[in-house]
């Protein structure tokens, strides 16, 4: 059954066993492109563009998810670098940007270099890296926000998680929306469906309807030709961001803590997970990556919109234990999204 992915890299590990570590998360946000710098020579290929300064990831990354939000009508081209030891590697282009589904809009998967390589949305390498610079193709009043979320499998994950069992958030009133709707999406839609979710509860809490989508104009708006579907993590927040009064980005998330804080500040969060081990088995299932909507805590339960049953289903409830391990499948992956005029909690785990 094709759902929304979770990468490869990540599918193996899960199959060949469970890890003691899960990995330590940094989101950094730049508003504006803060810090970019203009050069129209950068080579013959890339044209005018803008680059960033040296962004550090803190801890020695891995991964490296790079989102944005380009206002409506806005094409782009975004390009990342990261550095090893002292030297800087190969640009990679990350994705085409484009509100029009076609060759305009699309990823670059397939891309490989010195061991690292381009999965989808998600730059995977085989040493740490310290640092990114990041290279777009739109000028900075195009650009209100740029973010880079970075995974290190090394270090210390931060101290004081929430034993399971303490947990207390009302569930938020969000929207439910299935995927079992709509003949071409029952299989493919659970991301466009959570994300639809996401902009139907701001629409209502904001009282601007226009923020909303139904689901299948969300999975046209999403949809990424070279992946052939509707899963790639960084359309779906570049979608969001382009509805009025919105932001959103890709982020991996410290733990749970992180949920509970976003939750109990009115949002709802979609996180990548494997539907299997949701579910309670014991280990990622091929082709089992989805997409739900956090609403919710209720001591060792987690409330939940999932888009990936009948109607009359979404809203349930599963045991904190298993959400954890499926969640941890996808490296913690959430797509967050929240007014321009507000800001994030303090997060718990320091992810931001």
């Amino acid at each position: 059954m094709k759902r929304s992915r979770i990468p490869a890299v990540l599918m193996l590990a899960a199959l060949l066993g469970p890890t003691d570590a899960v990995g330590a998360q940094r989101l950094v946000r730049i508003r504006d492109l803060e810090g970019f710098v203009r050069d129209a020579d950068a080579d013959a290929t890339a044209g005018v563009t803008w680059t960033s300064a040296e962004i550090p990831s803190g801890p020695a990354f891995r991964e490296l998810v790079v989102s944005w939000n380009a206002r409506a009508g806005v094409s782009c081209r975004v390009e990342v670098q990261v550095r090893t030891g002292s030297e800087w590697g190969r640009w990679w282009r990350v994705a085409d940007w484009s509100p029009d589904r076609g060759p305009g809009r699309t990823s670059f998967a397939g891309q490989k270099a010195d061991g690292e390589h381009l999965d989808t949305d998600t730059l995977v390498l085989e040493r740490e890296a310290t640092a990114a610079r990041v290279r777009v193709s739109a000028p900075p009043a195009d650009l209100p926000l740029l973010a880079l979320s970075f995974w290190s499998p090394d270090a210390p994950v931060p101290a004081g998680e929430t034993p399971v069992g303490n947990h207390q958030v009302p569930a938020l009133d969000v929207p439910r929306r299935s995927q079992a709707d709509f003949p071409e999406g029952v299989t493919r839609w659970c991301s466009p469906t959570s994300t639809s979710m996401l902009l139907g509860h701001w629409a209502g809490v904001l009282g601007r309807p226009e923020i909303d989508a139904p689901v299948p104009v969300v999975a046209a708006g999403v949809d990424d030709p070279a992946w052939g579907g509707t899963g790639n993590w960084v359309f779906n927040t570049a979608y969001a961001g382009t509805r009025p009064g919105l932001q959103s980005c890709v982020a991996r998330l410290g733990g749970v803590d992180d949920l509970v804080a976003l939750n109990a500040a009115g949002i709802p969060v979609a996180v990548s997970i494997s539907y299997a081990q949701l579910k309670g088995a014991a280990k990622i299932a091929p082709g089992d990556g989805h997409l739900v909507v956090v609403c919710g805590f209720s001591g060792d339960q987690v409330v939940l919109n999932d888009p990936g049953v009948r109607l009359s289903r979404v809203r349930r409830e599963f045991p904190l234990a298993d959400f954890r391990r499926a969640w941890d499948a996808s490296h913690r992956t959430a797509y967050l999204v929240w007014p321009v005029d507000r800001a994030l909690p303090p997060s718990p785990n320091g992810t931001w």
